[in-house]
């Protein structure tokens, strides 16, 4: 009796000893059932959508900041953009003294220019606060009569070497600006013209547009 319960374990072991050695290294992939919602892969963390289009929803910065685009891109000129122009062009070719408010500068040109279409330029100091009175236009709204100023971006107010001024006299089918500008090359108080003109900022400034 003992040895036939022997021979029975011995022979148990060695059928599941047989059955797991013939089992194939590499078995089928199990097939997943993603009928049941359960099974689906969820988000770690919840993802909100904001699909809510009404007035309610959109009344934030970004929308007041493109209507305020809008509205500016309407300012009108308030002084004789032609007469500004007329004379600015007649000075081309000439030259006058430079320095300290200084006719030749090219910011008290510009301003000469404008004052006598009737601009009220009558802000003084720094490349911004020159400008008070004036509307800030976006590049791409850009006109003829409208003033381009070199600023220093990281200190708008201090006058240093790079900043600039000039007057737009035409805007170009291709985006590009006709444009009458004093003390061009610097410190020769030159009247110059130039024609498909780009605003090209030296690096670290800013080509602000301002509009009397």
């Amino acid at each position: 009796m003992n040895l036939s319960a022997k021979a029975f374990v011995v022979g148990l072991v060695s059928t599941v000893t047989f059955a797991l050695g013939a089992a194939p290294a590499v078995a089928d992939a199990p097939l997943e059932d993603f009928s049941s919602p359960a099974a689906s892969v969820q988000p770690a963390t919840a993802v909100s959508q904001q699909l809510d289009t009404t007035a309610e929803a959109l009344a934030g910065t970004s929308i007041d900041s493109v209507l305020e685009i809008e509205e500016v891109s309407k300012v009108p000129h308030n002084y004789d953009v032609k007469a500004a122009i007329a004379l600015a062009k007649s000075e081309v070719g000439t030259s006058r003294p430079t320095g300290w408010s200084a006719p030749g500068e090219c910011i008290m040109s510009a301003q000469r220019w404008l004052l006598a279409g009737g601009a009220a330029w009558t802000g003084s100091g720094d490349p911004v606060n020159n400008y008070k009175g004036a509307t800030r236009m976006t590049l791409a709204d850009a006109d003829a009569g409208d003033i381009i100023q070199y600023e220093y971006t990281s200190s708008p107010t201090s006058w240093v070497t790079g900043v600039h001024t000039v007057l737009i006299t035409a805007v170009n089918d291709d985006g590009t600006f006709d444009i009458v500008q004093s003390n061009s090359p610097g410190g020769s108080g030159l009247v110059t013209e130039e024609t498909n003109w780009t605003p090209a900022p030296p690096a670290g400034f800013t080509a602000a547009v301002w509009r009397f």
